[in-house]
């Protein structure tokens, strides 16, 4: 088989059709030899099932799409996919994370974790893009997006980083290769926001703080999403320059469940 092109490499999430940027899959299988009296090497026997994971970055087209809304989805919430033509089954979302910056689409960073081996054969699946059911011709973009609730002495923002994350833990029966369950747990939302000041003087506590990125399409005001981060600033940052402004960073942890 000749190398496929990047072009056509689709990812499928669910009923999702992704045209990646970047996109990798791998799966590993836990093993611990097994010896007899003589300290010899009997065989290899598993520890444990399959367990893979996918990551991919892709331009925000839309709104988030539901398998990366960590904090709304139950832990049973789950997804099928492929990549190149490979399948898998079992899918669960650990976190994505995007940044909005200035003069630059806003790009997702996703990852997930699933529990079955891959199906199939490396194959093409080339899509044009603008044929993709979820397609809409937006495009989430720094000169659009703003955000709202910010200490009152941060009058400029630079930039914004925001992630969710959870753990995720598979839950095996006794003879069984595939996990029962996949509980989700440890969910954090954290955001990071730069501009011209860092707000009030840091407490031991904390400060409260209820921060919205409001992403916004860049060839109209239509509102693609709001990322939420209603937690605490857990720290602040003061850097400064040669022929450079003087940059405060603002860090709100959000400890979801």
């Amino acid at each position: 088989m000749a190398f496929l092109k990047y072009e056509d490499v689709l990812v499928k999430v669910g009923n999702d059709d992704i045209f990646a940027d970047t996109a990798s899959i791998n799966v590993e299988a836990s093993l611990s030899e097994s010896r007899n009296i003589y300290g010899e090497i009997e065989r290899y026997a598993p520890t444990n099932g399959l367990k893979g994971q996918m990551s991919f970055e892709y331009y925000m087209t839309g709104a988030l799409p539901t398998y990366l809304d960590i904090t709304g989805i139950n832990e049973t919430d789950t997804r099928n996919g492929s990549f190149g033509g490979l399948g898998f089954s079992d899918a669960y979302t650990t976190s994505f994370s995007l940044d909005v910056e200035p003069y630059s689409p806003v790009m997702i960073s996703s990852n997930m974790d699933f529990y079955s081996a891959l199906t199939s054969n490396i194959s093409s699946n080339f899509s044009n893009p603008t044929s993709l059911s979820n397609w809409t011709n937006k495009y989430a973009h720094g000169i659009r997006s703003f955000v709202a609730g910010t200490p009152s002495n941060i009058n400029n923002t630079l930039s914004v980083s925001y992630s969710v994350s959870a753990q995720r833990m598979p839950i095996y029966l006794a003879g069984e290769t595939t996990p029962t369950r996949v509980t989700k747990q440890g969910v954090e939302v954290n955001m990071t926001i730069r501009g011209d000041n860092i707000g009030d003087v840091l407490a031991v506590s904390g400060n409260h703080a209820e921060i919205t990125c409001h992403m916004l399409d860049m060839n109209s005001n239509h509102t693609l999403e709001k990322l939420r981060c209603s937690g605490q600033i857990v720290s602040q940052n003061l850097t400064v320059s040669a022929q450079n402004y003087l940059n405060g960073v603002i860090s709100v942890r959000q400890v979801f469940q």
